[in-house]
Formats: C-alpha cells, structure tokens, sequence
C-alpha cells in the first residue's frame, strides 16, 4: 500500500505547480482586458441634481450638472444633447450649456440642464426631470448614456380655485411716509454753504460792483485801469492817467491827498495795507519819477503793473 502511494503523489504535487504558473501568466491578462473594456465604456462621471426637491413652485429654476466620460474615438454631436424650449409633462428645458474637455483617451462632456416647472394643478404633485438619452457616435458600434429621471414635489402658490383667491383677497397697503425733516434740515444747510461759497469766490475774484461791500476805491481803480490797459496804443499820458487812479483810490482812503511821507500814518489807519507797506512805498517813488522825469519809459508795461498792483490794493480793501 505504501508504494501505491509514493507513486501517485509526485504527479499530483507536479499538477498544482503547473496550475500555479497558469494563474500567474493568466491574471494579469484577465486585468488587463478587464481595464480595457471599462476603459472603452461611455458612463457618468458625477452627477449633480437640484439641492431641494420640495416646496418647487410654478417658475422655479431647477438645475442638473452632467459631467459624462467619452472613450475616444466616440464623441457627441450637437443633435445628441436636448433641445432649448423642449417640454416634457409640464417640465421646460430653458437653458442648456456644454463644455467638453478633449483628452488623450477619453473626451469630458460637461453639460448643464435648466429647467422650469409650468403646470396648472391645486394640489402638491410629484413631477419629474426628464430622463435624457445621450448617443454617441464615431465608434464601431452603437453606444449611449442614459441619465435617469430626478423627482421633486412641486407645490401650489395657492390652494384652491379663483373662488378661494378672491376670497383671500388683501387690500393694498400704502407705503409708510417718509420723514422729509432731517433730509430738509441738511439740504437748507448744504443750499446756505453753497450760496455762501459763491458769494465769497465773487467778493474775492469778481471786478464788477454788483454787491454793496464790493464798490470799493480801489475796486474802482482796477476796473478803471483793466479798461485802460484794453487801449491799442498806451502813451505816457495813459500811464499818468493810470498812476492817477491809484492815487485818487489813496486819497479816498486816507480822507485827503496823500504823500510818500503819509505812509506809515496811512497804514495804521488801515492795517489791512500793511503787507502791502513795501509796494505802496514803491508806487509812490515811481509816480514822483514817472511825473517828473524827462526819458521816455514803456507805458504798456507800466500800466500792465499797474493792473497788477491795483488788484492786490482790491483784495487788502476787501480784507482778503
């Protein structure tokens, strides 16, 4: 019995080792084919339905995001996606986008379905999204993707027929008032800084004698001398004319004929010429040569300064 037995075991421990190798050179093929064809198969990659999928009322939009996997060289026509406008049981497609994402072995198809339900019922009814039947085309045979229905409960604005909305008829309320003090309050305020602004650019700024404190002498002067400096042709006697006006401006402001020697009593009665004491100085030394010197000197230039010196003599009269 023995020796039966040592003779049948060497075959049967050969049989297990020739199995062995026959797995081991086999898996790796029955993977590999498996790889390939899940590799050449169309699916979904992910799926986003709408967030709720209840209390939906008549207008409601309702989206669903499609992201579907293409093996090459399968692709999707335009005809293969569903139509904008379309209507399925009260359901309507309005919008529809797709992006797709070209790949080395595969194309992404990113799809975007919005919908609104328009359906005339007095009771919370479930509906649906349609299912869509996505074809594929440019391969050796026949494949498509199915997208499944997606069920939601759409709910009724009112219960009920014309009779129970008249009856829940509500008059109309008037809208509260609006309290117009404080928007009244700073418009006043606004309106005065604002009169008040332009009034002060037109005392600083304006020639003309329009306002009372604006007809000053030497206001007066400068629009004299603006005037004279407007001539074509300016002799020396425009320019003793322009050297008059300013002087008659002096006299009004000092209650009688003023000389190079008044100055400093001429100031202290009206400090408001003090920063201008150096030019005034400068004016009455310039009027003694210019009336008496015998040299011709360049009156379009001299009344040009005068214009000048008169403005600033203006603004110290208005206090500026």
């Amino acid at each position: 019995m023995k020796k039966l037995i040592s003779k049948i075991t060497p075959p049967a421990y050969l049989l297990a080792c020739l199995l062995s190798v026959q797995l081991v050179f086999t898996a790796p093929v029955t993977i590999a084919q498996e790889s390939a064809a899940s590799a050449t198969e169309a699916k979904i990659v992910s799926l986003i339905n709408p967030d709720k999928s209840y209390g939906v009322h008549i207008g409601d939009k309702l989206s669903r995001k499609i992201v579907l996997e293409v093996p090459v060289p399968y692709q999707m026509s335009t005809s293969a996606f569903p139509k904008k406008g379309s209507k399925d049981k009260g359901i309507e497609l309005v919008e529809v986008s797709v992006e797709n994402d070209q790949q080395k072995t595969r194309t992404l198809y990113t799809v975007n379905l919005s919908y609104q339900a328009f359906i005339n019922t007095s009771t919370p009814t479930v509906m649906q999204l349609p299912a869509v039947k996505f074809t594929l085309t440019g391969g050796e045979k026949a494949m498509a993707i199915d997208l499944p229905t997606w069920s939601f409960w759409f709910s009724p604005l009112a219960i009920g027929g014309i009779e129970v909305a008249e009856k829940n008829l509500q008059p109309e309320v008037k809208p509260p008032l609006v309290d117009m003090n404080a928007h009244q309050t700073r418009l006043a305020v606004f309106l005065s800084m604002l009169a008040a602004s332009l009034l002060a650019l037109l005392y600083v700024n304006a020639d003309g004698n329009w306002l009372p404190f604006m007809g000053g002498a030497f206001a007066k002067a400068h629009r004299q001398l603006k005037r004279l400096s407007k001539t074509s042709v300016k002799t020396p006697v425009e320019e003793k004319q322009g050297l008059v006006h300013i002087h008659q401006a002096f006299n009004k402001h000092y209650g009688a004929n003023i000389f190079a020697r008044d100055i400093d009593h001429f100031v202290s009665l009206r400090p408001s010429f003090s920063k201008m004491k150096g030019e005034i100085e400068q004016f009455f030394n310039y009027s003694n040569q210019s009336l008496y010197a015998v040299e011709a000197r360049d009156s379009t230039k001299v009344i040009d300064n005068l214009v000048l010196l008169s403005k600033q003599l203006r603004d110290c009269e208005r206090g500026i």
